[in-house]
């Protein structure tokens, strides 16, 4: 393995998502930005509202698959180091959405 890892984009992202079982695909943008459009079956958790109650409460399983989407402002690396430091191993970065190509829901 290299020094340096490629990220992967926000549309393999949502491919793994969508063949994977037991996984999540977080959306950590603001809400107003999520409600603009987003990719259907996203679930929206800003960075600010991931707290180990709203986190442990709604995702109980540890070992779900998690890939985490964000923007340029909202940064899903962020995103996925809190859900790390919660325990959480599989955290992925899904990308950025403005690099995203295909169909938002609204």
């Amino acid at each position: 393995m290299g020094l340096f890892t490629r990220k992967i984009t926000v549309n393999k992202a949502i491919n793994q998502f969508r063949t994977s079982e037991n996984a999540y695909l977080i959306d950590c943008r603001e809400k107003s930005e999520y409600k603009n459009g987003h990719i259907g079956g996203a679930i929206n958790y800003p960075v600010d509202k991931i707290t180990v109650e709203n986190i442990l409460r709604r995702f109980p399983d540890k070992t779900s698959q998690f890939w985490i989407v964000g923007s340029y402002k909202q940064r899903p690396g962020t995103a996925v180091k809190k859900f790390k430091k919660l325990g959480y191993k599989n955290a992925r970065f899904g990308g950025y959405m403005e690099e995203h190509h295909g169909m938002l829901t609204k």
